[in-house]
């Protein structure tokens, strides 16, 4: 049937809310599964270009509601197809571009895909997400890393979120025999 005005604003609420507690329950599961030791990455070869869209093209559509500039790139030394885990890449990419157009209110937000280092086995990307944003003083840095932690508790209550993003997309960056760093002003 037809909603009226009240009606869809409510299912509207009721949708957010649902997909927030899902995101909560899913943080949860990824966390005990890495501190249990019991999540396993899946290597299989993937596109990274196709990759990227994936996770990059619904995280535009905020962007642009925001009034943001976004855009990312892919370096041409990058090969087109890479043997990794794109479902826990595509999570790690989309966990920290979400944050950083959260916490962006104008400006931009990008994402650049780089060929750091690479030998006959083996092969490392420099991803980097860079911002506008409020930006993590110096002595919150090493912080926003660990479990259920913010750079500022206000943060929580003006942004939302777990505090448990990070601290996943660290550790599977660490799985994955890389390092996540922060630079910020």
């Amino acid at each position: 049937t037809q909603l009226d005005t009240e009606q869809k604003k409510y299912l509207k609420t009721v949708r957010k809310s649902a997909n927030l507690l899902l995101t909560v329950i899913n943080d949860v599961l990824d966390f005990s599964r890495i501190e249990a030791g019991k999540l396993e990455l899946d290597p299989t070869p993937f596109a990274v270009e196709e990759m990227l869209d994936i996770a990059l093209n619904p995280l535009a559509i905020q962007a642009q509601q925001k009034n943001l500039r976004f855009e990312w790139n892919i370096t041409p030394d990058v090969p087109g197809v890479l043997m990794g885990d794109p479902d826990r890449l595509n999570q790690i990419i989309i966990n920290l571009t979400s944050n950083a157009i959260k916490f962006t209110e104008s400006g931009y937000v990008s994402v650049l895909v780089d060929l750091e280092d690479q030998t006959e086995q083996t092969l490392s990307l420099h991803i980097s997400v860079t911002d506008t944003g409020i930006g993590i003083s110096k002595d919150k840095q090493e912080v926003i890393f660990e479990a259920f932690s913010q750079a500022d508790a206000s943060m929580t209550r003006q942004y939302g979120g777990t505090g448990l993003g990070l601290a996943i997309s660290s550790r599977l960056v660490e799985m994955m025999r890389g390092r996540m760093w922060v630079e910020s002003e």
